[in-house]
């Protein structure tokens, strides 16, 4: 099932220079612990205007830390990436080969045993929810929008079973000044059998009058969740008010030896009243997995069927379909994925994907898989991976 409160990465990019000047500098920090580590990929994909052939990826991951005299610790990732040329069109110029080199995922920290403060492309408290209702979608996407343009600041604190954090969006590239986009808090509790969370956003219209797209509204959310185990299934509750609309959801998973049974249902006002209802199945033993699932999300349907074997010599082969009636998802595909460990860090994987209700000329080069966690091309893919 799709998982609606993750967040994908920050997107915000900086061009940048690397000189020898600065490598020294990093070097001579005695004090410091500097840590490099990496991923490259080189593929070959044969969609015509996907990649046009042969396309490839390098990421390096730069850390720095610094232990302070007082107990904390500050530090500082940033990811650098490379990627193969791109076809740009440009006014009386026709078609031209650009190589693009870009920093993304900066962040800085200064923490302790106890408290964290955060700054850069991180994501904001509410991805600290297991949310089990469709009904919140539109606060994940919102923090995407935001996370697209600006950065956000966080505040946290971690007292055993007690946790809160606070974050707000900040941004010093609109207006004269800089801005903050309201803010997100976040309580959690354990207690005995049951985990209790609070999550509260207040409306903020700041970005979006600045934007003039309400899109990059912050509604104002207060969302309660409660999790606990009975008689070995495992419930997760929310409930709560979006812009004033009420909605709350409830999950249940159980084991049943190496199967486990999911269910769930949905009920928001804000969509007409409606239930939005789903089940799942997963399957896991020895070399076999399978996962299929089904749900009607306020009308909407989407279904999906998957399965992966080990063949226990480091290939694995996953095949599985995702479909349903919004013909604007482009994971909506079949699909069939071999990979093959190298050892190392490295491997090879060949691909083959085919939207199913998407249009074929839309985005399709991150086609996500219900099993395995693949992120595939549209058409025929042959790719060799490494991680350094």
């Amino acid at each position: 099932m799709p998982d609606i409160h993750k967040i994908p990465r920050g997107k915000k990019m900086k061009n940048i220079l690397l000189s020898s000047a600065a490598i020294a500098l990093l070097a001579g920090a005695a004090s410091a612990e500097v840590t490099w580590s990496g991923d490259a990929e080189l593929g070959y994909n044969d969609e015509p205007g996907l990649y046009d052939g042969f396309y490839y990826d390098l990421g390096l991951t730069l850390g720095l830390s610094q232990e302070l005299n007082n107990g904390w610790t500050a530090s500082v990732t940033a990811d650098i990436d490379f990627t193969s040329a791109e076809y740009q069109t440009t006014q009386g110029t026709g078609l031209s080969f650009l190589d693009a080199t870009s920093t993304s995922d900066i962040v800085l920290t200064l923490s302790n045993d106890v408290f964290a403060l955060t700054y850069g492309d991180v994501e904001t408290v509410f991805t600290s929810f297991d949310l089990v209702n469709d009904f919140y979608e539109p606060v994940a996407d919102e923090a995407e929008d935001f996370l697209a343009d600006v950065s956000v600041l966080k505040a946290e604190a971690d007292f055993g079973a007690y946790s809160v954090g606070v974050s707000t969006f900040l941004s010093s590239d609109f207006g004269p000044a800089a801005e903050d986009f309201g803010i997100q808090f976040f309580a959690s509790a354990e207690l005995g059998m049951v985990d209790l969370g609070f999550f509260y956003a207040e409306e903020d219209t700041t970005y979006a009058d600045y934007m003039m797209d309400s899109d990059y509204e912050q509604l104002e959310t207060i969302l309660l969740s409660a999790k606990t185990s009975l008689g070995g299934a495992e419930l997760t509750f929310n409930a709560g008010t979006l812009d004033g609309d009420a909605g709350y959801g409830l999950a249940v998973a159980y084991p049943v030896g190496p199967v486990t049974i999911g269910a769930n249902v949905n009920y928001a006002e804000a969509y007409a009243e409606e239930m939005a209802y789903g089940v799942n199945v997963a399957y896991s033993d020895g070399p076999i997995s399978i996962y299929a699932y089904y749900e009607d999300a306020y009308n909407e349907e989407e279904f999906g069927v998957a399965g992966s074997y080990d063949m226990g010599n480091g290939l694995v082969v996953t095949a599985g379909t995702i479909d349903g009636d919004d013909d604007t998802d482009n994971d909506f595909a079949s699909y069939i994925v071999a990979e093959y460990d190298l050892g190392g860090g490295a491997s090879f994987l060949a691909s083959y994907a085919d939207a199913t209700s998407y249009d074929k000329s839309g985005d399709l080069d991150d086609i996500d898989t219900s099993l395995g966690g693949y992120e595939l091309n549209y058409g025929a893919t042959l790719a060799l991976s490494f991680e350094f």
